[in-house]
């Protein structure tokens, strides 16, 4: 009836989110109409404590700027790339051959930085940065093709990131790891058990009540699926949490 999740792949703030989704579908059909509010309360207690203690505005706030830095980095890099390929063309062989030393240097690093987990990602721009600056040829290079400013503002993105990133980690590292463990389990605990309170009534009872909230429910569901998928296709595995609860 309900689609599948995995717990243990939501971020802490995504799980805050997903649940007061979860929360607010049940609300809005009306957990007295579906005979779940004794086990919607308990869920709501649960979710309202985890909700104080982790603090998710802040949470939410960084994780946006981390996100968009991210993407800020990755496309100063793609862009440099493309502009350093479409040099090889260039009918001056000197400017060919520097924008061929500039696309050496990033390669040697391998073709997919993009797509590295956030501290390789960081790591691994960092060094192609530095190595730009303290190399005169590759310095030069950057100069002769006007990517210099470009350049620059790579790094730029990237040092920003690195800031909002550690402080994400900070926030996550201020809240003892325990303490969240004991509130994802307790919530995917509640969770389960109005899932399965509305299985049985809508077997004994029937479907009818049911189907319009199922249907939200699984929809909700799916979208942070794609959200799971989207990050782990990042290879962001330095984000997700090391307790493993999953949703049959």
């Amino acid at each position: 009836m309900y689609s599948k999740i995995n717990f243990h792949n939501l971020q802490n703030l995504e799980l805050i989110q997903f649940i007061k989704s979860f929360l607010e579908i049940i609300a809005k059909a009306d957990p007295e109409l579906l005979k779940v509010k004794a086990q919607y309360d308990a869920l709501l207690a649960i979710f309202n404590e985890m909700d104080t203690f982790y603090n998710p505005e802040l949470a939410n706030k960084l994780t946006k700027l981390v996100q968009e830095l991210d993407g800020k980095r990755d496309q100063a890099l793609s862009g440099i790339i493309d502009a350093l390929e479409a040099y090889l063309k260039h009918y001056d062989p000197a400017m060919s051959l520097a924008a061929e030393n500039l696309l050496n240097s990033i390669d040697n690093y391998g073709d997919q930085i993009a797509t590295y987990n956030y501290i390789k990602e960081t790591s691994t721009i960092r060094k192609i940065c530095t190595q730009w600056k303290n190399d005169d040829a590759l310095a030069q290079a950057l100069t002769k093709l006007n990517l210099s400013p470009w350049a620059n503002k790579l790094e730029e993105f990237n040092t920003q990131f690195e800031v909002q990133y550690m402080e994400r980690m900070e926030l996550d590292a201020k809240s003892p790891d325990i303490t969240m463990v004991e509130y994802r389990q307790k919530c995917y605990d509640a969770y389960k058990t109005v899932l399965k309170y509305m299985e049985a009534n809508a077997l004994l009872n029937g479907a009818e009540a049911y189907t319009e909230v199922n249907k939200s429910i699984n929809q909700m569901i799916e979208k942070y699926n794609l959200v799971i998928k989207t990050r782990i296709s990042k290879k962001d595995e330095t984000e997700v949490p090391e307790e493993s609860t999953s949703v049959d």
